[in-house]
């Protein structure tokens, strides 16, 4: 199974998406930010490598500037950069969509399996969540980008409602999803 992205570039996949979405930064920045996003702090030296590769292939550009004393190399995106952040970008939400599909397809599977004596009106509003589920991810991905405040407010509700409708009936979920 390939995976949704190449893992050898996914430095260079934030490192971009990083300086799109904050403008021209340096290394540190760089690595403070996908760290402050994604958990995940990679190592200076990973992402100047990266960011000195990119700027061989033209996706980058630097300038030193004197802040706070010190002289740092800001990196800035290129339009080949922008482009290639693009059609990276749209190749990792088709490969999303399409793992997302077979992800539900197979639960699909699973819940016909488990519960094949559900009458069939159960089971079709089973599938009609599912496709609702899918639409959902979809809108969330396109909404994440063009009004990203506005729609993880929504999500943060979301996920509080669906939290208080789980306690009042009583329905145990894990630790990790109370408290997320």
């Amino acid at each position: 199974m390939n995976p949704i992205f190449s893992p050898s570039k996914v430095l260079d996949s934030l490192i971009l998406m990083g300086i799109v979405k904050e403008g021209p930064l340096h290394g540190y920045a760089l690595a403070s930010l996908i760290e402050e996003k994604f958990g995940w702090k990679p190592s200076q030296t990973a992402v100047y490598n990266s960011l000195k590769s990119m700027e061989n292939e033209k996706m980058v550009t630097s300038e030193e500037r004197i802040e706070k004393g010190r002289v740092q190399k800001i990196y800035s995106i290129t339009d080949k950069g922008r482009l290639v952040f693009d059609e990276t970008h749209q190749r990792m939400r088709e490969r999303m969509n399409k793992n997302f599909s077979q992800f539900f397809s197979f639960m699909q599977m699973v819940e016909d399996t488990e519960y094949s004596e559900v009458s069939d009106a159960c089971q079709q509003r089973v599938q009609s969540i599912l496709d609702d589920i899918k639409s959902i991810f979809k809108i969330t991905l396109v909404l994440l980008h063009e009004a990203p405040q506005e729609t993880q407010e929504i999500i943060e509700k979301t996920l509080a409602s669906l939290r208080k409708i789980a306690k009042k009936n009583d329905i145990k979920l894990s630790e990790e999803e109370l408290c997320e």
